[in-house]
């Protein structure tokens, strides 16, 4: 990988907050030319489970806001269909971990946005292309992308490596999936350390 390009890519990796939290992730290397990779192209590599789940993700979400325009009136059926969809969110979530292959899962040490840390027995070359799978926590979803190897190091506390994964080919969607389920786990982690604050009291 050119100086110039690792560069930019490193901001935009850093364009993001990341969240350290681990999650299951599946990532293999990607034999193809991600460069030169259209949408098109990307779209046709996503296996449809992760295109379905968050197709119905969206539309969810939109139905459900479109309701709330109506006032009180809709206010029964708005629970009706967010018991629907939570149903739903349900079995996709079981049909996604289907997906997810013992012999390519790596835990993250942090994720965000724009990439994510992963913990590695060995270096990754950087520059390498990765198909991976990302696996959120609490049922929020998963998601499929392909990302670049930034840089592999040793981690102080163990012999493995920390490897540093910036997303190239994301769904804008999908992308904002992740971003929500940081944001969530950071209300999560906020929360668990008042109460365990509030308890050494």
């Amino acid at each position: 990988m050119e100086p110039a390009q690792l560069a930019r890519l490193k901001e935009d990796f850093a364009d993001y907050f990341q969240i350290e939290h681990s999650i299951a992730i599946n990532a293999q290397p990607y034999s193809g030319d991600g460069d030169a990779l259209t949408e098109d192209d990307f779209l046709e590599l996503m296996p449809e489970p992760f295109r379905l789940a968050s197709e119905m993700v969206q539309l969810n979400s939109s139905s459900i806001r479109n309701l709330s325009r109506l006032g009180d009136a809709a206010d029964e059926l708005s629970r009706y269909l967010q018991q629907l969809a939570k149903k739903v969110d349900m079995m996709m979530h079981y049909i996604l971990q289907q997906q997810d292959q013992a012999e390519h899962r790596y835990h993250t040490i942090s994720y965000g946005g724009s990439g994510l840390c992963l913990r590695s027995k060995q270096a990754l070359p950087e520059g390498e292309w990765l198909q991976l799978k990302v696996f959120l926590a609490h049922g929020e979803g998963a998601v499929f992308c392909l990302g670049q190897v930034l840089e592999s190091r040793p981690m102080a506390d163990s012999g493995d490596c920390q490897v540093d994964v910036v997303y190239r080919h994301i769904r804008e969607l999908d992308q904002e999936l992740i971003v929500r389920a940081s944001l969530h786990e950071q209300t999560r982690q906020l929360k668990l350390k008042k109460e365990q604050r509030d308890a050494s009291y």
